[in-house]
């Protein structure tokens, strides 16, 4: 069989290690392909999984993309308590921090507090993207999270009241 021209090889993909690291929270975060055609940042808490547009899981949280390739999944979280669980993800750390430049991870680190209901499953649709020009063979990302307080989850748990101008 001749080699096609156009034929990825596993040397031309780089390896995103997806990681977590928790305070205060014992839900823990796992990833999953994307069934479906569901929108970016779609987010939700549900009480029957099936409800969910998840696929099969990404075993060890980890992507193999090209250089100028996306990857869209979901975040998945359960809640076995009977209390709503509130929490906030911290801006995320790429290690080594020299492979930082050429991805955009469209995540969940957006100064913004997330509820899982009692007994419910929370899951939100992310991208991974890495640029053409991206240099590196393999980087992890890191995401903490970090469970809140309902009085402190309702400040910052609603839209803007100006939108972001980006100024």
């Amino acid at each position: 069989m001749v080699p096609s021209f156009f034929a990825v090889h596993a040397a031309d993909r780089v390896k995103v290690n997806i990681g977590w690291e928790y305070k205060d929270i014992e839900a823990k975060v796992e990833l999953y392909e994307v069934k479906n055609r569901s929108r970016l940042w779609e987010t939700k808490s549900v009480k029957l999984i099936n409800l969910a547009p998840i696929g099969d899981k990404i075993e060890s949280s980890v992507l193999l993309l090209e250089p100028g390739q996306s990857k869209r999944f979901v975040l998945v979280m359960r809640n076995e308590t009977e209390k709503p669980l509130f929490f906030f993800a911290a801006p995320h750390v790429a290690h080594p921090v020299e492979h930082s430049l050429g991805f955009k991870f469209r995540c969940l680190c957006i100064n913004h507090a997330f509820t899982i209901g009692p007994n419910e499953t929370w899951y939100r649709i992310v991208e991974l993207r890495l640029a053409n020009g991206f240099v590196g063979r393999e980087f992890s990302v890191t995401h903490s999270v970090i469970r809140i307080d309902q009085s402190r989850a309702k400040l910052f748990a609603k839209e803007p009241v100006l939108p972001d101008l980006g100024f």
